[in-house]
């Protein structure tokens, strides 16, 4: 007999466990990797995945069930999936289950899609036979009409004949009885972008610089070597993932592409498509269920054998890995927001170390961590400094607003900014207006009383969307119509404050009111393959001026476009958080590079309130080794990351006072081990969340700040060991190690 050894799909710590369960002899068949129908106490028989298969057990026999059936007729999984899971339960702190269920879609998982099949309807008659039967029948009758149709183009969907013959299902019965045509089942492949078609291109002549990147990266396959590539906006990053890609796989291996926002994947997508052909799948959030499963499926059986996608595209069921790359890799939305918190990049590097091939995480503004462990020798630093094209890069104008406000200029547009619009639209040239803020105002407040409007819901302020003349709230949706009077003081004096997207795109359009606009936020790319059509508006010059918050300053290309502003760069820069300085010159960075990368020359406007700011300095320089030294240097006298590591404990709860007993009974724990660990704990302290309410739940947390020391992995275990206990039914913990955001 054989047994299986069984993770059951429930995320409970208290059966965190592998379960052992006889195998009988009509599912011989078990392999790892296997979903399965098991018994479990009182549920009846739930969901699992076979994690092993074993000939022997240590378990008494009379106490073993039985696996009660096969969901799958495959494994869904392979041993390399399994042992990134054990990975990611160990290294994020999550259940087995938890872990497992990253590498199945979840419509897979709750059975709300399966293969998509279509009817077919094609001759079964020789071309003789088929003469013969048209010429029996009149012309023009519905019947002359089926045969007509498929004998001229073939094969055809059942529906698609109906259209065009019209109302046809009844003599088409007739047909298939009398054996003259036939009807069959097909598989629908549901595709992403299927108006992505492009015709193959050939290769570029690489430059010498690329060409010394490329020739790195390939003598490195077969070994696991982790690249930094830092590459300038524009200096070919794209081409050179291509032919390293192109060549890597040659030797039947597979291939996985990172990049941190949807709005990337379109013309990734097509780039790829271009030089790899249909072999190419596409996997990330936005698509319709039908089209996840369908691209997941083309990878399980071999069919695409190269994945382009969000960071859930590493999980992808490919076989035979020969390289990883990561584009953007200094984006925040490479980690999950969502329990279990894992790091893209970091789940990338294992599956680089499993399958002993070279990873490539480049980026025009690389994450100061990583920067600095690629001069520590832990990444091997290659670096592409100027423009493919041998172009300059864009000069960077700094505008002082607090002059512009002297002047008495109150518009959103300093007057350096609205020339530079009115000479590139004289041109026929397009313009990106980037302001990382969403909506049209930041929040609304009663100069009566004082009162700004928050939301019912979070302990957060609404923000005013005047398409829809209504406050909503961005964390959790809640909104309301714009009142008329406060609803504190009932004053009519009422008034929306700052800025977003909304507010920039209708002073442009007051401007320029026979020009259009396409705005890009969170709120107009909702719709499916919303971002494609979007930017597809810019691409074909049908607008003149693309507008949005970050998902519009990086990785695009769009050669007509010669002018950037940075409408406020101080929203960024003054954000409590550490990683402040290094998003905002990120981000300026980003979004300047995308000015001027054909031939027409690019400029680039930055309107602050910091021109003096070392950050503004480099971003206008486009100084990054200058910025990375005076930022390394202020995290190492503040102690920040890299050189110590934040921890968050979040406990949360409907329930305001479970939420806080929570986390004191937590603190409590904690404290002890702290204490032992002497100088190596710089900071701990309990207390509410900085948004204390969000989405109807209540939110306590523990900070803790550890210096980076030998001991440190077996510390952090220990903590988190410490509290496993401390939970409830409807109390959360949520655990996060240097914090996206500490909100």
């Amino acid at each position: 007999m054989k047994y299986a050894l069984v993770v059951v799909d429930v995320l409970n710590q208290d059966v965190d466990k592998i379960f052992t369960y006889a195998i009988p002899e009509a599912l011989n068949n078990i392999c790892v990797g296997m979903r399965v129908l098991v018994p479990f106490g009182r549920q009846g028989n739930i969901e699992g995945v076979v994690v092993s298969v074993s000939d022997t057990t240590d378990l008494p026999l009379d106490k073993l069930k039985y696996v009660h059936s096969l969901i799958d007729s495959v494994p869904f999984l392979n041993e390399e999936q399994i042992f990134l899971a054990k990975w990611i339960k160990k290294q994020y702190h999550a259940t087995m289950a938890d872990a497992l269920r990253l590498f199945i879609p979840a419509q897979v998982r709750a059975g709300k899609v399966k293969t998509k099949y279509i009817q077919m309807i094609k001759l079964s008659a020789s071309k003789e036979q088929t003469d013969v039967v048209l010429g029996s029948l009149k012309p023009g009758t519905k019947a002359h009409r089926i045969i007509s149709v498929l004998a001229e183009y073939g094969d055809m969907e059942k529906s698609r004949l109906n259209h065009i013959v019209g109302a046809c299902y009844e003599p088409l019965k007739k047909l298939i009885s009398k054996g003259i045509v036939k009807e069959y089942s097909e598989e629908a492949v549901r595709s992403p972008y299927l108006d992505i078609a492009p015709e193959r291109a050939p290769w570029l002549n690489l430059n010498r610089k690329q060409n010394e990147v490329l020739d790195e990266i390939i003598l490195s396959k077969n070994q696991f070597a982790p690249f930094l590539l830092h590459g300038v906006t524009g200096s070919g990053k794209t081409e050179v993932y291509m032919q390293a890609i192109n060549k890597i796989t040659a030797e039947n291996k597979t291939a996985v592409v990172l990049v941190p926002e949807i709005s990337l994947t379109p013309q990734m997508v097509l780039n790829f498509r271009k030089k790899l052909g249909d072999g190419v799948a596409i996997l990330h959030s936005a698509l319709g269920q039908g089209e996840r499963f369908d691209e997941w499926k083309r990878i399980l059986t071999g069919q695409a054998h190269i994945v382009i996608g969000a960071r859930s595209a590493i999980f992808a069921p490919l076989k035979n890995i020969g390289i990883i790359i990561v584009d953007e890799e200094h984006e925040s939305s490479y980690v999950s927001e969502t329990h279990p918190r894992y790091d893209a990049i970091e789940v990338a590097i294992q599956r680089a170390k499993y399958n002993n091939c070279p990873i490539v995480l480049g980026s025009a503004t690389p994450s100061v961590n990583r920067y600095y462990k690629a001069q520590k020798g832990e990444f091997k630093l290659v670096e592409m400094l100027r423009r493919a094209n041998g172009k300059e890069m864009p000069p960077v104008s700094v505008v002082d607003m607090t002059e512009e406000f002297s002047k008495g200029n109150r518009t959103i547009f300093s007057q350096e900014l609205y020339e530079n619009m009115c000479s590139t639209l004289s041109k026929d040239q397009q313009i990106m207006l980037f302001l990382n803020r969403r909506g049209y105002s930041s929040f609304v407040m009663c100069r009566a009383c004082g009162e700004t409007i928050t939301c019912e819901n979070c302990d957060v302020s609404l923000t005013y969307h005047s398409n829809v003349d209504k406050l909503r709230c961005h964390y959790c949706g809640y909104e309301i119509p714009m009142p008329k009077l406060c609803p504190y003081c009932g004053s009519k004096f009422i008034k929306q404050f700052g800025a977003g997207t909304q507010k920039v795109e209708e002073e442009f359009l007051k401007l320029f009111p026979d020009k259009k606009t396409v705005r890009m936020d969170i709120d107009t790319t909702r719709g499916k393959d919303a971002h494609y059509h979007l930017l597809k508006q810019l691409a074909d010059g049908s607008a003149q001026a693309l507008i949005g918050t970050q998902m519009i300053a990086k990785g695009h290309d769009f050669p007509n476009v010669t002018l950037v502003g940075v409408v406020a760069a101080d929203g960024m820069l003054r954000m409590p958080d550490y990683r402040s300085r290094e998003r905002t010159f990120s981000l300026i960075t980003q979004v300047s590079g995308r000015a001027g990368r054909a031939e027409n020359p690019g400029k680039v406007v930055v309107q602050t309130y910091s021109p003096q700011h070392f950050v503004i300095e480099c971003a206008k320089n486009h100084d990054y080794k200058s910025f990375f030294e005076k930022e390394i240097e202020q995290r190492k006298a503040m102690w920040y990351p890299p050189f110590a590591r934040i921890i968050r404990i979040l406990y949360v709860c409907e329930d305001a006072e479970k939420a806080y007993n929570g986390s004191l009974q937590a603190y409590d724990k904690i404290r002890v081990l702290l204490q032992k660990s002497g100088d190596n704990v710089l900071y701990s302290e309990r207390s509410q969340a900085p948004i204390g309410r969000l989405q109807e739940m209540y939110r306590h947390q523990i900070l803790i700040k550890i210096k980076e020391f030998d001991g440190i992995e077996d510390l952090v275990d220990k903590l988190f060991d410490s509290i496993k206990g401390i939970a409830e039914k409807d109390l959360y913990c949520d655990i996060q190690i240097n914090p996206v955001n500490m909100f």
